[in-house]
């Protein structure tokens, strides 16, 4: 499966964007950030690909633009091995 994760510069931005993004009915799961996404506060925000409109919508259109430090794609070819793309 592939994810597209949000890396925050701090831990409340996380927790912020997590709320955000259910009131918008963008299931979310707040994961520890993967090492691909570098320079952050250790929380991440992950989804599932197919909302990735949304969740770029979402972005863009609220205060967390200011305190996201990355945006990734993540997932696993057939062959088991690691994906990862930033945006």
């Amino acid at each position: 499966m592939t994810y597209i994760i949000v890396a925050f510069s701090s831990r409340a931005l996380a927790m912020q964007a997590q709320q955000i993004f259910a009131r918008r009915g963008i299931p979310v799961t707040v994961i520890n950030t993967p090492r691909e996404a570098d320079g952050s506060c250790g929380l991440s925000v992950r989804a599932d690909v197919r909302y990735r409109a949304s969740v770029m919508q979402t972005i863009s259109s609220t205060v967390l633009r200011s305190g996201v430090k990355a945006v990734i794609l993540m997932g696993y070819d057939q062959f088991g091995r690691k994906i990862v793309e930033r945006i």
